[in-house]
């Protein structure tokens, strides 16, 4: 997995067009490893998005640009990916809330409890959902998915021309779940060019 040191962050539209991806301990170190996206521009729900959404109609968000961390969310979130087992140590959960590029912050509530958290980057012309951590309760729910799709949908709303989606490679199982998001992308890394993906 090659790995570049951009010291330039104006570069971040160019970064993520060439399929790289910004490592989660430090915002100057990118990747590069099986990047998708939404491509925007006359982009329509399909049957199973809408159906995902009619499901997680009791879920409700608030997005904020000036988000709290305290140690209760460094903590609740650590205790989430515990019982997950992901490999996301409390230094890394920090550092994307707190000293990265990332500038939007999703809270996932149903009724009054904190469900989930989506950690996101939004500039003029792209968006990028990075991180997301939920409570484990919900693991086989369409949560994980809704955040997803309500980001890519935002996206839009706004007028920006991608939502990047992390990683996917169906071939090794990685982000499966995403190939029924709308209009995606992935990027060929042997082409050097995005291409359509197609069920």
């Amino acid at each position: 997995m090659p790995i570049y040191n951009i010291q330039n962050q104006n570069n971040l539209e160019t970064n993520y067009s060439l399929g790289l991806l910004p490592q989660r301990n430090k915002k100057e170190f990118w990747y590069q490893d099986s990047s998708c996206r939404s491509k925007l521009s006359n982009m329509q729900l399909n049957s199973e998005n809408r159906r995902v959404l009619k499901k997680t109609q009791d879920f409700s968000f608030q997005t904020t640009n000036t988000f709290i961390y305290t140690p209760q969310i460094q903590k609740q979130c650590n205790d989430w990916t515990k019982k997950l087992n992901w490999n996301f140590p409390v230094s890394s959960i920090k550092t994307v809330f707190t000293n990265h590029i990332f500038n939007k912050v999703y809270i996932w509530k149903q009724a009054n409890n904190t469900i989930a958290y989506a950690i996101c980057l939004f500039t003029k012309n792209f968006s990028h959902i990075a991180y997301v951590f939920y409570n484990p309760e919900y693991q086989k729910s369409n949560l994980s998915i809704r955040l997803v799709i309500q980001t890519i949908a935002d996206s839009q709303k706004l007028g920006l021309k991608y939502c990047y989606l992390g990683r996917f490679s169906p071939k090794d199982n990685i982000g499966y779940y995403k190939r029924y998001l709308p209009n995606l992308e992935y990027f060929d890394y042997k082409t050097q060019t995005w291409v359509e993906y197609k069920k």
